[in-house]
């Protein structure tokens, strides 16, 4: 089994609860980049795949002992693998023009479409509305500290 420690492992047995949504003690494959980063890892799904993630909902499952295995293999790995909150930080840092701590909602928006790990226009409105990030009058955006990062980046 898994080399974690017993409360990683009982978190990790917790989640795959959340997403057991059968109840049959399997979850759809397609969720391991969800449940991983449910646990503060920052998985790409690239990675992911790598390991087993399917690309579409319902083609396979896992069952809590496989999900276990995968945990343990990204929780070994240095969190340098993905980037910090740091690294996140200091790439906004591009699209603050004026150095003063504001960029563009829009510019943010088309940023996070179109980056390598995609998200969805709908995916991006629903972190936008659950973290009540809202533009200003000349819609720029002060991203430090905002729940929106929080939540769109696990540190």
């Amino acid at each position: 089994m898994a080399s974690l420690p017993q409360d990683k492992i009982d978190d990790a047995k917790q989640v795959f609860e959340v997403f057991d949504k059968k109840y049959e003690s399997k979850v759809d494959a397609h969720h391991i980049g969800d449940m991983l980063r449910s646990l503060g890892l920052a998985v790409t799904n690239a990675e992911c795949e790598k390991r087993g993630q399917t690309p579409k909902p319902g083609t396979k499952t896992i069952t809590v002992e496989e999900f276990l295995a995968i945990y343990s293999e990204f929780f070994k790995m240095p969190e340098k693998t993905w980037g910090t909150y740091e690294d996140f930080m200091e790439g906004l840092k591009l699209y603050d023009k004026e150095s003063n701590g504001l960029l563009s909602l829009a510019e943010l928006s088309q940023v996070l479409v179109a980056m390598a790990e995609k998200i969805t226009p709908d995916q991006l409105d629903e972190i936008m509305k659950s973290t009540d990030t809202k533009e200003d009058s000349e819609g720029m955006m002060n991203y430090d500290g905002l729940p929106f990062f929080s939540v769109t980046y696990v540190h």
